[in-house]
């Protein structure tokens, strides 16, 4: 694997990459509070396939560039940072995957640009305007996403994130996940970037710019329908996202659609359960029609 940071156009984004660059591209995008590292498991898999699998640093985590204003992180410009990241790879259409925020990212450039998006794969990541309008709806997804409104007081969140070393980020992550999946080292990566300057409240700012607290007042815009051949792997123990935010996003599916609903595993699905989430993704991409 090896490292580079592209300028997809507004901002410069760092990219763990492995495989051949002739290969057809697929474009791994993570979730908080994480980076490419989230996708260690599944970048040599594909690269070994013959993909050319890149994963980036989102826009203000790790080694990408890191915009102070909340309004830089708003979800149109992260969209248009996954669009310039496929052109600038010199390709015209790629297959995206997209984790937690990345697969809300991925939902989104699906919906609005699907002649970039050769196919989507999504892992535990609601449509966002499902997401929302689940919020409004069920008390039960309401105290799920407690975490969304504590997220938008500057400052107050991020040291309950971080005190005592990063207890409280380590307690909703790792904590949250199987044991095992997170090891040491692992665990460090994570904090690590988030000890950087601004790097936590940049990672903090996707909520504040995309999930103000006056947005939970507001009727949800109806998701754009999604046309390109989609995979959904939903690890069914998340804490955080009912299956009813599985049913009701993948409802706005319109062209191909396959669903794989995984018993016990977390939100943490691609780290969980990595040789399962690896065998779904190569058969599901090497099953897509040429071309």
């Amino acid at each position: 694997m090896s490292r580079r940071r592209i300028d997809v156009g507004e901002v410069r984004l760092a990219v763990t990459e492995a495989g051949d660059p002739g290969g057809e591209p697929v474009i791994l995008l993570h979730g908080f509070p994480e980076t490419a590292h989230s996708w260690r498991h599944q970048l040599p898999a594909l690269a070994e396939a013959g993909f050319h699998a890149v994963a980036p640093d989102l826009r203000g985590y790790g080694g990408s560039d890191r915009p102070a204003a909340v309004d830089d992180y708003a979800a149109a410009k992260l969209v248009g940072d996954v669009a310039g990241l496929i052109r600038a790879l010199g390709h015209e259409r790629a297959h995206v995957v997209g984790h937690d925020w990345g697969g809300g990212l991925a939902w989104g450039l699906a919906g609005t640009m699907p002649a970039l998006v050769r196919s989507l794969t999504i892992l535990n990541a609601p449509v966002g305007p499902v997401s929302a309008r689940l919020r409004r709806e069920d008390p039960a997804q309401r105290a799920k996403s407690w975490y969304m409104l504590l997220f938008q007081f500057p400052g107050v969140a991020e040291t309950w994130l971080s005190a005592d070393d990063f207890a409280n980020l380590r307690q909703f992550v790792f904590d949250d996940a199987a044991p095992g999946t997170f090891p040491p080292e692992d665990r460090e990566v994570v904090v690590e970037a988030l000890r950087a300057d601004g790097a936590l409240t940049a990672a903090l700012n996707w909520y504040r710019a995309n999930m103000p607290p006056a947005s939970w007042l507001r009727e949800p815009p109806d998701p754009p329908e999604v046309t390109v051949p989609t995979m959904i792997i939903w690890g069914e123990a998340d804490s955080n996202m009912g299956t009813e935010l599985l049913e009701r996003s993948a409802a706005t599916v319109t062209g191909p659609l396959r669903v794989e609903r995984l018993p016990g595993v977390s939100h943490w699905v691609q780290q969980e359960v990595p040789g399962r989430v690896n065998e779904l993704l190569l058969d599901f991409l090497r099953g897509l029609p040429r071309g």
